[in-house]
């Protein structure tokens, strides 16, 4: 299945709002936001980070991928061709661009992407929310930034991390860097992963 064309997505979140007869006010204080955060998004005026869309989807009870397309849910595996790859939210990485890996894939565990940075001068916002990450240098130097503590990832390093606390990162070289990324937001229960639950 074909992923939606980015800019319906605001449409989307409106409409799973209306459908669960929740306010704006009542859905940014489920996700930890404010009521005028929430307008910006319907209104297409901000590109949530991909924290916030969990929270946006742990709110409305879906899976993250319901924003972005249909579910196949008899799919048993998903491929994702280099040139098809969509990018589906920009995160706490200043002039980054998230592709998601397996954005077919049903009822997921992980949110596996490719991420692209450029280096820049804007100032990267921390981001939290729960779970755990796995980050993978592929290109590049980065400084990574966790409950206020500076990591220098050089290629070929990585760094698993709880992502309840505070973390952005930024591209420290001139001809930019790329990371595989790694979200898993839910917990393991009688040795199986359950997708729908927290960690903490």
């Amino acid at each position: 299945m074909e992923p939606i064309k980015e800019e319906m997505i605001p449409k989307r979140i409106k409409k799973m709002r209306l459908e669960r007869n929740m306010t704006q006010k009542e859905l940014a204080d489920a996700v930890g936001v404010s009521k005028s955060y929430i307008s910006r998004i319907e209104n297409a005026d901000t590109a949530p980070p991909v924290g916030t869309m969990i929270a946006l989807a742990q709110a409305f009870g879906v899976e993250f991928n319901a924003f972005f397309e249909a579910e196949d849910p008899e799919a048993c595996l998903t491929i994702t061709r280099k040139a098809q790859r969509p990018a589906v939210a920009r995160d706490n990485m200043a002039s980054s661009k998230y592709e998601h890996l397996a954005l077919n894939y049903p009822n997921r565990a992980f949110e596996p992407y490719i991420i692209k940075s450029q280096s820049s001068n804007q100032p990267s916002q921390p981001n939290q929310h729960k779970g755990e990450e796995l980050l993978f240098v592929l290109k590049g130097r980065v400084e990574f930034n966790i409950n206020d503590q500076a990591h220098i990832l050089e290629e070929g390093d990585s760094i698993y991390f709880n992502a309840n606390y505070p973390h952005y990162g930024t591209c420290l070289s001139d001809t930019g860097c790329e990371l595989i990324g790694i979200i898993y937001n839910g917990s393991i229960s009688n040795g199986k992963m359950d997708p729908h639950k927290d960690n903490y």
